[in-house]
């Protein structure tokens, strides 16, 4: 009798600590910016690319912490009340907490996370894309097992992580982006790319990425705007749109990665 109490006990404290580890590992990290204009237009995070996957993954059972260069304010645009879907997730008192106290780098327990989302917004380009303390995080994941997710300019911020091999995190990767040609024809905030310090496909490419891009007139083609490599473990979109897909696919893969 003894020996079975003794045995019931041991299994009850195996239960709890994976039970805790579980729940650690239902966690998402977003990656986000700290930027809030591009010349003299609003900007940050494009509320869309964060807001929709943000709740899609609340949904699904998994907590998600946002990290920014600095910490604090992770500002999301257009600004104005989004209306009663988006707006519903705008003003939720969860998202505006999340994003109203953004993690830094440092707060950061690279353990308790099963996978880095990159919603899109042209902050990413210059702040996130050149901090080394998230790179190293987000590495850290990845090479753990985690899965990585991005969509839009959100994009830009993986062409400088670097793997432990010191090769980079995209190369031989079959992922997407936001394409060129269409940052040049139609991103009036961008001033058609003029306003951007490197144009992301051009060094995605550099860094040796499988790129798929979308040629100009077929940006409804799914096979080039919504692509997963699912043995690298990476989902990206081409376009704000695609966001929620991406948020999708992501838990889709971490539900086979933990059975």
């Amino acid at each position: 009798m003894r020996k079975f109490i003794h045995t019931l006990i041991l299994l009850l404290i195996y239960s709890a600590v994976f039970s805790q580890d579980s729940l650690k590992k239902k966690k998402i990290l977003f990656v986000a910016t700290n930027i809030d204009l591009l010349g003299k237009n609003e900007n940050g995070t494009y509320l869309i690319e964060i807001a929709y996957p943000f709740q899609h993954f609340i949904d699904k059972g998994f907590e998600v912490d946002i990290v920014t260069p600095k910490g604090g304010l992770a500002p999301t645009y257009p600004k104005e009340y989004a209306g009663p879907g988006l707006g519903k997730i705008q003003r939720s008192e969860l998202f505006i907490s999340k994003t109203n106290n953004s993690i830094s780098p440092n707060k950061v327990n690279t353990a308790d996370y099963m996978a880095v989302f990159y919603p899109g917004g042209y902050g990413h380009f210059f702040d996130v894309v050149n901090d080394e303390r998230i790179s190293r995080l987000v590495a850290k994941i990845y090479e753990h097992g985690g899965i990585i997710g991005s969509t839009g300019h959100g994009t830009a911020s993986l062409i400088n992580i670097k793997l432990s091999n010191n090769n980079y995190l995209v190369e031989g990767k079959k992922i997407t982006c936001f394409p060129h040609w269409m940052e040049i024809q139609k991103m009036w905030q961008s001033e058609y790319g003029k306003l951007l310090p490197f144009d992301m496909q051009d060094v995605l490419l550099k860094r040796g990425a499988n790129l798929i891009v979308c040629p100009d007139g077929l940006k409804t083609n799914k096979e080039c705007t919504q692509v997963i490599d699912h043995t690298n473990r990476m989902v990206t979109g081409a376009f704000a749109d695609d966001a929620l897909w991406v948020a999708e696919e992501m838990v889709k893969l971490m539900s086979q990665t933990t059975k």
